[in-house]
C-alpha cells in the first residue's frame, strides 16, 4: 500500500505509558474497533473515561452513547472486572497486572466535531473515540490500520520514522485536540510565514488550487503580522466537501470544516476564505491566548466562561478583516458584510434581553439548541462579539489619532497574557490590556455593552474615521414571523403582528382570505403592503383555525455603513488606520 505521507517525522517522542490500537475493518458498517495497551504502574484500579464534548463547540455531547462492547483482558486471555461508574466512566480492576481495554465506537455522524467512518473515508476525532485515564496525564501512541484502499493520513500528530500509522501525542490535551483524517484526500502542501502548512481537500469540489493556495498564503502572512509570530507548524486545514452547509472547528494545529462541494464560486468563495481565515486566526486566539477558563479542560462537563465574545466575536472581526487587508474583499464588500453584523445587532429583539457575556457563559444550553423563541431571547456572542471589536478597535484609532489599533492591543495581549507563562487570562486582565490602548476605564464600556444589553451607540465613533451610520426605514410590510417552503411558520416575532394576532410557531398555513396556497409558494408574504388586514387559515396540531393579522412596517432600521463627504484630514488618517493602510 503506498503512503502519501503528509507528518513531520522528529526525535524519538517520549515513551508512551498507553498504546492505542485503532482498526477500521468493514469500515461500511462505521465502527472503530479500539484495544488499548495498558501497563499499570499502581495495582489500584484504573478509571477510563470518554469526553462528554469537544473543545470550541460548547455543548454536551455524550460521545459515550457511541461506545459499546468494553471488555479488559490479562496477558493469559483471562477476563478482567470492569464496572460503569458513570455515563462516561468505566473502571477496570486489575490488580496492578498489564492488560488489554477493548471496545468499540459507533462512528456515523459527519460533522467537525464528531468520528465518522464509512467505505470512503476516516475522521477519528479523539475526544469522540479514544478512552483516558482519569488520574494520569501521560504520553500515548496510537497505531493505526486503515482499509487497505486508503493511503493518505492527514494529522498534526508525530509519526513514529519507520512506521507513518504509528503516531505520538505528548498529553491528554495534545492527543484530544489532533484530529486524523484516514482516505485518499488531496493534500497540497505550501509555506507561508515561514511554516509548513498543508490543504488537505476530502471529496472533490469545484475549487481552484491554484488561486486558493496564494489567497491562503496573504491570510496567514496577513494574521502572523498582528502577532508578531506564528506558534503552530506544521498546519492543517482540513476540508470536508459536502452537500451539506459548511462549518468549522479550531484546534492548535489544525483546523476541521466542512464547505459544499460546489461553493467555490462567486460569493461562495469568499465565505470559504473566510472560513479559513476566522479558524485560523484562532491558532492564536482562544487555543493559546484564551479566557482562563477554557484551559486546561475538564473533559467530562461544562466549562463555563464569559469570554466567548472575545475568543469567538474578535476573531469574527477578524476573519473578514484580514480579507480586506489582503485584497480579496474590496472595500464596498467589506462594508456590507459589517453593516450586516451591525444591523443583526441593532435589530434583534434579543440583544435586549440577553448580554453578551451571558449569552456565551449560555452557550452549553442555548447556542448550539436554539428553538423558535430564539430570536426574541438571545443574542449571538460571534455577531455582538465582532461588532463590539469594531467599536474597541475605532476607540483605539479615535484615541491614537490613528497611531494604533485593535491588533497593537491583540499583540499586546499575547505577549502580556500569554507569552510569559502560556495559560489563560482573567476577563480583569484582558480588560487593562485593552485600556492601555483605549486611553481610560472600560468600566462603562463593559457594564453597558458586555454585561448590560443597553444599545450600541456607534455614530460618534463611526465618524471619527469619516463614516456614517445611514438608516433606512424599511415600508414594506411586516408580519412578525418567518415561514419555511412548506408554509409552516418556523417563529415569530414578540410583539410583532403574527403574534398579536396568535399565531404560533408550528402552525401550517392554509389559506390568505380563504384562498388557498399553492404548495411549495415562498413568495406571498409580498403580496401584501403594510397596513393590510387578512384573515390566516392554519392547521394547528390537526385542527383548523383562523386568525386576523393586521400587517405593518418593520421595526428599527437598516443601517449601512457609508463614508462622509468631504472628510477632514484626520478623519481621513483615521480612515486609512482602520483600513490598514496607512499610506
Amino acid at each position: 500500500m503506498l503512503l502519501y505521507l503528509l507528518l513531520m517525522s522528529f526525535a524519538m517522542p517520549p515513551q508512551p505509558a498507553i498504546t492505542y490500537h485503532v482498526h477500521m475493518s468493514n469500515p461500511e458498517l462505521h465502527y472503530f474497533n479500539i484495544s488499548i495497551e495498558v501497563v499499570p504502574e499502581q495495582n489500584a484500579p484504573t478509571d477510563w473515561f470518554i469526553p462528554v464534548w469537544t473543545p470550541g463547540s460548547y455543548l454536551v455531547r455524550e460521545f459515550a452513547k457511541s461506545i459499546d462492547k468494553v471488555a479488559a483482558y490479562d496477558a493469559q486471555g483471562n477476563v478482567v472486572d470492569i464496572q460503569k461508574t458513570d455515563k462516561n466512566t468505566w473502571r477496570v480492576d486489575h490488580g496492578g497486572k498489564p492488560y488489554n481495554l477493548l471496545y468499540r465506537v459507533y462512528a456515523f455522524e459527519e460533522s467537525v466535531r464528531t468520528s465518522f467512518l464509512d467505505d470512503t473515508r476516516a475522521a477519528i476525532m479523539p475526544t469522540s473515540t479514544l478512552l483516558y485515564p482519569s488520574d494520569v496525564d501521560v504520553p500515548v501512541a496510537i497505531q493505526l490500520y486503515p482499509d487497505n484502499n486508503w493511503s493518505t493520513l492527514s494529522t498534526p500528530l508525530r509519526s513514529a520514522a519507520d512506521n507513518p500509522w504509528l503516531l505520538f501525542a505528548n498529553s491528554r490535551d495534545e492527543l484530544y485536540d489532533s484530529p486524523i483524517e484516514i482516505g485518499n484526500q488531496d493534500v497540497f502542501s505550501f509555506t507561508a510565514a515561514g511554516k509548513p502548512h498543508n490543504l488537505v481537500m476530502i471529496g472533490k469540489g469545484n475549487y481552484s488550487i491554484d488561486t486558493i493556495l496564494p489567497d491562503l498564503t496573504r491570510i496567514v502572512e496577513a494574521q502572523t503580522a498582528i502577532f508578531g509570530e506564528n506558534p503552530t507548524g506544521p498546519y492543517y486545514f482540513m476540508v470536508n466537501n459536502t452537500s451539506t452547509r459548511g462549518g468549522g472547528l479550531e484546534h492548535a494545529n489544525a483546523s476541521c470544516n466542512q464547505f459544499p462541494r460546489d461553493g467555490y464560486d462567486g460569493d461562495g468563495y469568499a465565505s470559504f476564505l473566510a472560513l479559513m481565515s476566522h479558524e485560523y486566526f484562532h491558532i492564536w486566539n482562544v487555543k493559546r491566548l484564551r479566557p482562563i477558563e477554557l484551559g486546561p479542560f475538564d473533559y467530562s462537563k461544562e466549562n463555563y466562561t464569559t469570554g466567548l465574545w472575545v475568543a469567538e466575536g474578535f476573531t469574527s472581526y477578524y476573519d473578514d478583516h484580514i480579507l480586506l487587508r489582503t485584497g480579496i474583499y474590496t472595500e464596498a464588500a467589506y462594508l456590507k458584510n459589517l453593516s450586516g453584523s451591525i444591523n443583526s445587532v441593532l435589530n434583534n429583539p434579543g440583544d435586549a434581553v440577553q448580554s453578551v457575556a451571558a449569552s456565551s457563559f449560555d452557550a452549553w444550553i442555548k447556542a448550539y439548541r436554539r428553538n423558535e423563541n430564539s430570536g426574541n431571547t438571545e443574542v449571538s456572542y460571534y455577531t455582538k462579539g465582532s461588532v463590539l471589536a469594531f467599536l474597541l478597535d475605532l476607540m483605539i484609532i479615535q484615541f491614537s489619532n490613528g497611531e494604533q489599533t485593535l491588533d497593537d492591543a491583540m499583540r499586546a495581549a499575547w505577549e502580556q497574557l500569554y507569552r510569559p507563562e502560556g495559560g489563560g487570562y482573567t476577563e480583569a486582565q484582558f480588560r487593562q490590556v485593552l485600556e492601555q490602548y483605549t486611553g481610560g476605564s472600560l468600566e462603562p464600556f463593559y457594564a453597558a455593552y458586555v454585561h448590560g444589553t443597553s444599545p450600541l451607540d456607534l455614530e460618534a465613533h463611526v465618524n471619527a474615521i469619516g463614516m456614517q451610520l445611514v438608516a433606512e426605514a424599511d415600508t414594506t410590510a411586516w408580519w412578525g414571523m418567518r415561514a419555511g417552503a412548506n408554509n409552516t411558520i418556523n417563529n415569530v416575532v414578540e410583539n410583532g403582528p403574527a403574534a398579536a394576532a396568535g399565531l404560533n410557531a408550528g402552525d401550517h398555513i392554509l389559506a390568505i382570505n380563504n384562498v388557498s396556497l399553492p404548495s411549495g409558494s415562498t413568495t406571498w408574504t409580498e403580496d401584501y403592503a403594510a397596513g393590510t388586514t387578512l384573515t390566516v387559515t392554519v392547521d394547528r396540531r390537526g385542527i383548523t383555525r383562523s386568525f386576523e393579522i393586521v400587517l405593518t412596517t418593520k421595526p428599527g432600521y437598516n443601517y449601512q455603513l457609508q463614508p462622509l463627504p468631504n472628510l477632514s484630514d484626520k478623519q481621513a488618517n483615521n480612515y486609512r488606520a482602520w483600513l490598514r493602510n496607512r499610506q
